[in-house]
């Protein structure tokens, strides 16, 4: 094997890892989107229940604008879709 080769080699390995590991992170990152968006959902639907016991009717519903929210946003996500509720409620 030429130095040559070697060289295309190390550089073909390296690039595949780089490649792989990117496609790994963009997965979590993905998995972990969609984990807070469930727990953002059921958290909606909790806080509608708990709401609703007080007498208040937010109009925060459980849909996927609220999922993609929520997904990308997390708690922060939540406390805006509720403001935003309050807000339609008093206005």
């Amino acid at each position: 094997m030429t130095q040559n080769q070697m060289l295309i080699t190390i550089i073909s390995v390296s690039a595949c890892f780089f490649i792989g590991s990117l496609i790994f992170q963009r997965f979590c990152y993905v998995l972990k989107c969609v984990g807070r968006g469930i727990f953002g959902l059921v958290f909606i639907a909790v806080g509608n229940m708990i709401l609703s016991g007080f007498g208040w009717a937010v109009p925060v519903g459980i849909n996927l604008f609220n999922f993609v929210v929520t997904g990308f946003l997390g708690i922060p996500g939540i406390a805006a879709l509720y403001a935003v509720g309050l807000w339609q409620m008093f206005h």
